[in-house]
């Protein structure tokens, strides 16, 4: 079992004070983070993220998560800017370098994030998420090594496993590899049925293969976050597809 697992999606996560109440400290906000990441609530897992690092700075976890969620947002440059600020205190570090190859990358800026990504690789203590990273830029170049790295990303995940899995998806998703990317979701959502983004990509990529099975995954998906607009968006149209399958005999 890994720590994914025990995720609270309710409001009860965390330790409790002598009032019942759960005990706001980095421990609970870092938690929540990640209950919004895996809700696709970009905005405020990055919130979170910065309150754990108002209550503890030297978090790792932390720097990286709100410099991930900030690349989320398409807040490229402003992740670079945090990127730098957590080099001040954790220098060199790999996972940092490869997270600013990734808001180079997607920002359109591939010859940097190549080289901040050959330099992250190079480094002691390379983490699974430098692995993941190094795949997003080689897919860029089309490289054939990229999926070698996603394998690399996983094996070393540890009990980050759900969170590189869902990245690895994505990522695999993007590149329009839809039932590499289902593998890799099914064992996700195993471990947190509850994130609402794991069962959109899921439903992305079943839909994407003419899968009927996207219906579900959808409504999995509007019922863990009935306010995500593009899910219902995506809902409407698989079954608007089935409708019209139905009334023409496909």
């Amino acid at each position: 079992m890994d720590r994914f697992t025990r995720l609270e999606f309710g409001d009860t996560a965390g330790k409790k004070g002598s009032q019942g109440e759960p005990v706001r400290n980095a421990e609970y906000f870092y938690k929540e983070a990640y209950k919004y990441w895996f809700a696709a609530e970009f905005e405020l897992a990055l919130r979170n993220f910065s309150r754990v690092l108002e209550e503890d700075s030297s978090i790792f976890g932390a720097w990286s998560g709100q410099i991930v969620a900030l690349i989320e947002l398409g807040e490229y440059p402003e992740a670079i800017v945090w990127a730098d600020k957590a080099l001040e205190s954790f220098p060199e570090h790999p996972e940092l370098l490869a997270l600013k190859a990734v808001a180079y990358s997607r920002n359109a800026k591939f010859e940097k994030a190549i080289a901040f990504s050959d330099n992250s690789v190079t480094k002691n203590d390379v983490t699974s998420r430098v692995w993941l990273a190094r795949a997003e830029v080689l897919l860029n170049r089309r490289s054939n090594v990229a999926e070698n790295c996603i394998s690399k990303a996983i094996s070393s995940a540890g009990e980050q496993g759900p969170v590189i899995k869902l990245e690895a998806a994505r990522l695999l998703k993007r590149r329009h590899k839809y039932s590499q990317a289902i593998e890799y979701l099914n064992e996700v959502i195993q471990s947190v049925p509850k994130s609402a983004l794991a069962w959109y990509e899921l439903g992305c990529c079943q839909a994407k293969l003419g899968l009927a099975q996207a219906k579900v995954s959808f409504e999995q998906c509007c019922q863990l976050s009935p306010d995500w607009d593009e899910a219902k968006r995506q809902l409407k149209r698989v079954n608007n597809r089935g409708f019209f399958r139905r009334l023409f005999g496909g």
